[in-house]
């Protein structure tokens, strides 16, 4: 008995090799935090998602870069809308605790302001974050 495959079944498993499986519900997130412009790192970035499922963390290290993790370590971050908030760590290896002080409301998940959108594939969001000058 001979099997026929439909014409349309080659270019479909095709067309699904070259776009993934899969692949357009997560993106990788990396940036670079600042503090007044300037690279800052010692912080822990915390990317809290508007709909309340887990949050994708990061760490920046000395020149300020970070990449952002989720669940028990994917660089694969849901898209979507998240919370942007960063706190001051001495946890980061080699890194100092930063002696800047931030403005309190980029350091609180319920009063930050930033709101930065996760798109498939890489994503580079830069955070600058003012300092509390003077106060």
């Amino acid at each position: 008995m001979k099997t026929v495959i439909p014409s349309w079944i080659v270019p479909a498993l095709l067309l699904l090799g070259l776009t993934g499986c899969g692949s357009g519900n997560a993106g990788t997130v990396s940036g670079t935090v600042t503090v007044d412009g300037e690279p800052s790192g010692g912080f822990f970035v915390y990317f809290d998602p508007t709909d309340g499922s887990a949050e994708a963390i990061g760490g920046a290290v000395e020149d300020g870069s970070y990449q952002l993790t989720y669940g028990r370590g994917s660089d694969q971050i849901p898209v979507g809308e998240y919370r942007v908030y960063v706190t001051p760590t001495d946890l980061i290896d080699d890194v100092p605790m930063p002696k800047v002080k931030l403005e309190t409301q980029y350091m609180n998940r319920e009063s930050t302001t930033l709101v930065k959108k996760v798109e498939p594939g890489t994503n580079v969001i830069d955070l600058d974050i003012p300092s509390r000058k003077g106060r």
